[in-house]
């Protein structure tokens, strides 16, 4: 293996997330949520309910950061919060139905910005690359 090949290996895969994170931010600005509260709102059931550290796990973030975000998009009336009854140590999380409006338009801009960034790549392309990059995140974890 060349060290020169593996070098431009590490600095192509972190210019492209560089810049499929700005395009992100881009492609979601100017709505009533940001990105990070819309990838919050996609995990959250259109229908009943999600405990807190179910949405922490599922957006892979910490607990600490999780509830300053649910606090914000509470206020934002994004979503909405409440005791477990059966269980009081749990919080609930519910999205309002402002939350699914914010969400469903801003699931228009997501898909769109999903095909520009891998449009370009075949379908094929697009499972060759997947499994690449999974094979990768193996090897880190």
């Amino acid at each position: 293996m060349s060290k020169d090949l593996l070098r431009n290996i590490y600095m192509k895969i972190r210019h492209v997330n560089d810049v499929s994170v700005n395009n992100f931010v881009d492609s979601t600005s100017g709505y009533e949520a940001t990105g990070v509260q819309f990838g919050v709102l996609r995990n959250i059931p259109l229908e009943g309910t999600i405990t807190m550290s179910e949405l922490t796990d599922k957006v892979q973030c910490a607990a600490s950061n999780m509830t300053t975000i649910i606090r914000r998009m509470e206020k934002q009336e994004l979503v909405a919060t409440f005791k477990n009854s059966s269980d009081k140590r749990q919080t609930l999380v519910s999205i309002t139905e402002k939350g699914i409006r914010v969400r469903s338009k801003m699931d228009i801009a997501y898909q769109k910005f999903l095909f520009d960034m891998y449009g370009v790549l075949s379908e094929e392309e697009q499972q060759t690359l997947y499994k690449l990059l999974a094979k990768i995140e193996d090897n880190l974890n």
